[in-house]
């Protein structure tokens, strides 16, 4: 297998404006951790013989980057898990037109544009401690319509409600239109027994120490710490139940990893024969198995624990303006 060359803002890849071409190689922008697209990256090169190149970091700067450099930029794909910023950025983004998996998956999962596609959903889930909803004073919520109830509010332990994980699940509940899912949000941060601090792992590890009642997290984060070669945080996630949330209708919200093609791409050949791999029913049984993610084609054997609510990903992303305005309140 070919090993990756992985920079993180290296001057020598960011930097210069020579355009880095080759039959086999493949530059890739992720807005994602390392440790989520890892696999996928080894399997692609073990695959295909290019060699990838990655560029991991915070989704502004390497937007702005994408920007700056215009005609001279070296990116081919983008990884991201924020659709919205994704969406809002097609500018810098190119159609898929010769993409063979465009066909495979159902207009839920693409831009009518063909600008970006979705690779694996994932859920903002809700977490307990064990135990907890076995005896009669402890209520666990199984809708988002409960979070209006005066017995949870000062009990979760959420990240900052800005974030885009967040941002998204507002948006998507908003698109939703039942009021019944979304009254909650102008209070959202009555819900919180303490200053939000941290990213999701950090929601789940103060739930297990007893900081709060309930904790909201993307449901991957918890099977990544039962994963984890950290000893401390195997033991914390031991303690934890998790939960997927409905909305009035009986669906459960879900955004996805999403991937694009960069405009001035000078590995355009390469970067579609990467997402078409991404699509491949073996890859996504790695997203699957591996990342424990969501897939977005149908697997043999795999069945979703839930009812996603697949037309509010995209029609969520109309809601974002409302989401950030009521988060801004």
């Amino acid at each position: 297998m070919i090993k990756s060359k992985l920079c993180c803002f290296y001057p020598i890849l960011l930097l210069s404006t020579q355009v880095l071409a080759s039959d086999d190689e493949l530059n890739v922008y992720s807005f994602r951790k390392y440790e989520l697209i890892k696999p996928m990256l080894q399997a692609f090169e073990q695959h295909s013989g290019v060699k990838v190149n990655l560029v991991n970091g915070k989704s502004t700067f390497l937007l702005s980057r994408l920007k700056a450099d215009g005609t001279e930029s070296r990116a081919d794909v983008i990884l991201s898990s924020d659709l919205a910023q994704l969406s809002a950025h097609r500018d810098l983004l190119q159609p898929m037109t010769e993409l063979k998996g465009w066909s495979i998956l159902p207009s839920v999962f693409k831009d009518p544009n063909q600008r970006w596609i979705s690779l694996s959903m994932r859920t903002r889930a809700l977490f307990t401690r064990k135990g907890a909803g076995s005896h009669k004073n402890t209520f666990v919520p199984t809708r988002f319509a409960q979070f209006n109830e005066s017995k949870v509010q000062g009990k979760f332990c959420v990240r900052d409600w800005r974030h885009s994980y967040n941002k998204t699940l507002f948006a998507s509940l908003l698109s939703g239109k039942n009021p019944q899912d979304t009254q909650w949000m102008a209070k959202a941060n009555q819900l919180l027994a303490k200053r939000p601090t941290g990213g999701d792992r950090d929601q789940l590890r103060a739930l297990a120490k007893g900081q709060c009642h309930y904790a909201l997290a993307n449901h991957y984060y918890w099977h990544m710490m039962k994963q984890s070669n950290n000893k401390q945080d195997v033991k914390l996630a031991s303690q934890l139940a998790m939960h997927f949330l409905q909305m009035a209708n009986g669906q459960t919200p879900v955004s996805t990893t999403t991937a694009a093609i960069a405009k001035h791409a000078p590995n355009k050949k390469n970067a579609l024969a990467f997402i078409d791999f991404l699509l491949q029913p073996q890859t996504q049984k790695m997203y699957a198995q591996l990342l424990n993610e969501f897939p977005v084609v149908a697997i043999d054997g795999y069945q979703l624990p839930f009812e996603p609510a697949l037309k509010n990903i995209n029609l969520g992303l109309d809601y974002t303006q409302n989401a950030h305005d009521i988060l801004s309140l």
